[in-house]
């Protein structure tokens, strides 16, 4: 949207809609006389209070003229009503001849958004009008022009979203080599950084991925779907962990914008010769949870991605057993901003995770979290994954 384009939608003065709200006719017709004389002509007018909130009830203003001392309802309770009742958010103009400072903060109090002086003065009424209008419809395009960036946004997250592979697509894959996985993502604005992605690499191995992209938002989700199109080609790839990295750093470095970086883990698994392969760059190291209850650590380590067009990336390997858990997770998890001290160990999410994963796979990113961090939906300074997966599970 093209906001100072659209600075031109309603200026006409015309089209602006005054309520003026007196007892006194004279007072009305003064006002309404001043106002028709300076362009704006779609007036209409209350002479008490009670007669302006059943005109505002069935018709709209853009803006309210308001006596104070007015029989039957003075402007004060008018003012409450708009506010309350009405819930009416538009610029209510109060005219006194009052000069207590008390009555002129009681105005504001209930919701008047300026004060005229009486004996009117023409000039002063026709620029606090004009101001406000102004105003209000600056307001309305910042407010349209929000709502759409929000839909935009809305939008673009599912199709975000999308990128990711859903429970049912997950099983097709792990299911008949033996294994089964549990993915939790949480972006922490409404567009995020990270991607994970699962796929066959032939009938009893599989290949599971884990990127983490700095930054957060628009920017993060637009380098996400980048990496997206570039895994989706790494075909020939995907059996060596190491090319695998290699191949999307090189891919990487050119077009991601300076600064910019990513963290990845990239893993193929043999469930039925219970192997492992991996790379690491950059990322957490992921965690074999063991099923007698012991952990470990993967070692390797690798640069991030993104950096040097010409870096390479070890594998390495590890076993797993026919009930051990992989864990893999991103740095949201362990990280803890504002307060370095009180970041998680490998060591405090592993016992949190061998715990959760007993009870069983409902529901285990919730208790997770919960167990971690006091409740499901605690909120996060960076987009937060983690993968858990299972080992001939049931």
């Amino acid at each position: 949207m093209d906001l100072a384009h659209s600075q031109s939608e309603h200026d006409d003065p015309a089209r602006d809609r005054i309520l003026i709200v007196d007892d006194q006719a004279s007072s009305r017709l003064l006002i309404g006389s001043v106002l028709d004389a300076a362009g704006y002509t779609c007036l209409a007018y209350a002479g008490d209070g009670v007669e302006a909130i059943e005109w505002l009830a069935a018709n709209t203003a853009d803006i309210v003229i308001l006596d104070i001392r007015m029989p039957r309802m003075d402007g004060f309770e008018v003012c409450r009503e708009i506010r309350g009742r009405l819930a009416l958010d538009l610029p209510i103009l109060v005219q006194t001849g009052i000069q207590e400072a008390d009555c002129r903060v009681d105005a504001f109090k209930v919701g008047a958004s300026d004060i005229v002086s009486k004996p009117l003065n023409p000039g002063e009424l026709v620029s606090r009008v004009r101001l406000h209008l102004e105003r209000r419809r600056m307001i309305g395009r910042l407010q349209r022009y929000q709502d759409r960036m929000e839909d935009e946004l809305r939008a673009a997250q599912s199709m975000q979203l999308a990128l990711l592979p859903g429970p049912e697509d997950v099983a097709a894959i792990l299911h008949p080599r033996g294994a089964a996985m549990t993915a939790f993502y949480r972006a922490s604005h409404m567009l995020g950084g990270d991607l994970w992605q699962v796929f066959p690499v032939d009938e009893t191995r599989f290949g599971v991925f884990m990127v983490d992209l700095s930054g957060h938002g628009v920017s993060a989700a637009i380098n996400a779907f980048r990496v997206n199109m570039i895994t989706a080609g790494l075909v020939r790839e995907r059996a060596d962990p190491d090319r695998w990295l290699t191949a999307l750093n090189r891919a990487l470095v050119p077009i991601l914008p300076v600064e910019h970086f990513a963290t990845a883990f990239y893993a193929v698994i043999d469930p039925s010769a219970g192997e492992m392969r991996y790379a690491v760059a950059g990322a957490p190291p992921p965690l074999i949870l063991r099923g007698d209850g012991h952990w470990d650590e993967l070692p390797g380590r690798g640069l991030i991605l993104g950096c040097l067009a010409d870096a390479e990336y070890e594998c390495f390997s590890a076993q797993l057993g026919p009930q051990d858990r992989l864990f893999a997770y991103s740095d949201a998890l362990c990280e803890n901003f504002e307060n370095p001290e009180a970041s998680l160990g490998a060591g405090d999410i592993a016992i949190a995770v061998q715990a959760e994963a007993a009870a069983g796979s409902d529901a285990f990113a919730a208790r997770l979290l919960t167990r971690l961090f006091g409740r499901p939906d605690a909120e996060f300074r960076d987009d937060l994954t983690f993968l858990l997966i299972g080992l001939n599970a049931p």
